[in-house]
């Protein structure tokens, strides 16, 4: 524009020489007071272009910039290759599970996960419910993280309190160990009481009655003695009351002359015992509800399953599971729905449904049958 107007002065100059100096003066002075105006002009358009080009590309530059700064921070997390280290927050105990946070080293994305005791050393002084209750237990604290597992079952069809008082007295070998430590069981006959006790590191030590005697009050008459004698061989175990079950109706077992041929009254009547005559000895750091978990199975659809045939002994198809996760809930405070066990393939979902529903209702109310969801 600035040459244009050079050019144009350049012919009025001209122009002016012919028409007059007078003439000049005047008409120069004009049309440079009109460039001046003209590039006074272009110059400010061109600085307000000049600014707002500038500005637009400085926002442009800090939005891609922002947007480049926000991708980064959501792909840290997924594009690092984790390298965690793990840091205790509570230690996990017996009978409650611990916490431990997971840092990664490299991007420092963390969480929380529950987890149980590492060693698990349980003796049971017992009879076939014991062996039924504990049988799948091993494979459950093995799927759940547990590194360490010892579970011995010292077993005398239908031995009830007053029998293993008896073999302790007498020291009689009487009894066949059934034993898995490597996850297979191990059977190996004529032991006595004292040979097991007598190894000393158990965390657990249970024992029961017999099942025909569980529910009734005469028959906890040595209850003390055989807890004292446990205690006074092995001070620093847990000792612990497996409760059972009732036989089923119109199980072989559950005569007339036997709780009136009423399961419902069996059931109530070891409740009645536990409450009034286990708990209240204060020999026992815990009681675990088995009997309430299989009653609570027992109100599903899958109710003939529980049982074998006999209506007394636990099924290998579904009662076992019930049994043994209870146990390992009790032993480790976790709830049976956190647990991995819950994923396996060791049962059925169909199964599986009403083990973790019949278990966490036994956990919460254990001296009270709550009626299955999953009844038709």
């Amino acid at each position: 524009m600035k040459k244009l107007f050079c050019v144009i002065l350049s012919i009025c100059m001209m122009l002016s020489i012919a028409c007059g100096c007078s003439d000049l003066t005047a008409s120069q002075s004009n049309v440079s007071d009109q460039i001046i105006i003209e590039e006074i002009i272009i110059d400010e358009t061109s600085t307000v272009s000049s600014e707002q080009t500038s500005s637009v590309e400085i926002n442009a530059s800090q939005v891609e910039s922002s947007n480049q700064e926000q991708d980064v921070s959501n792909d840290t997390t997924a594009a690092c290759q984790h390298n965690y280290e793990e840091k205790v927050k509570t230690q996990a105990q017996l009978f409650s599970m611990g916490k431990k946070e997971y840092i990664c080293r490299n991007c420092g994305d963390s969480y929380m996960k529950d987890y149980c005791v590492e060693d698990i050393k349980i003796l049971s002084i017992s009879n076939s419910y014991g062996k039924n209750a504990l049988w799948e237990l091993y494979n459950i604290c093995k799927l759940e993280g547990v590194k360490n597992i010892d579970i011995a079952v010292m077993y005398v069809a239908g031995c009830s309190l007053d029998k293993h008082w008896e073999n302790i007295q007498s020291n009689n070998a009487e009894y066949e160990v059934f034993r898995n430590n490597n996850g297979a069981w191990t059977s190996t006959k004529n032991c006595t009481i004292d040979s097991l006790l007598a190894e000393g590191d158990w965390d657990v030590i249970t024992t029961q009655n017999s099942s025909g005697m569980s529910g009734k009050s005469d028959g906890y008459k040595n209850l003390n003695n055989v807890a004292d004698y446990i205690k006074t061989k092995c001070p620093s175990a847990k000792l612990i009351w497996h409760m059972t079950w009732g036989y089923q109706s119109g199980s072989e077992w559950l005569k007339p002359t036997t709780y009136n041929g009423d399961e419902k009254l069996m059931y109530t009547s070891i409740v009645d015992c536990v409450n009034n005559i286990v708990i209240p000895s204060g020999k026992f750091d815990l009681v675990v509800p088995v009997g309430t978990a299989v009653m609570n199975a027992r109100t599903s659809s899958l109710k003939n399953i529980v049982h074998i045939e006999d209506g007394s002994h636990l099924s290998e198809e579904l009662g076992y599971y019930v049994a043994a996760l209870t146990w390992y809930c009790k032993l480790t405070g976790a709830s049976p729905y956190d647990t991995a066990f819950a994923a396996s393939a060791l049962i059925s979902n169909d199964k599986m449904n009403v083990v973790l529903e019949s278990v966490k209702n036994a956990i919460a109310t254990p001296d009270k049958t709550t009626q299955s969801y999953y009844a038709n």
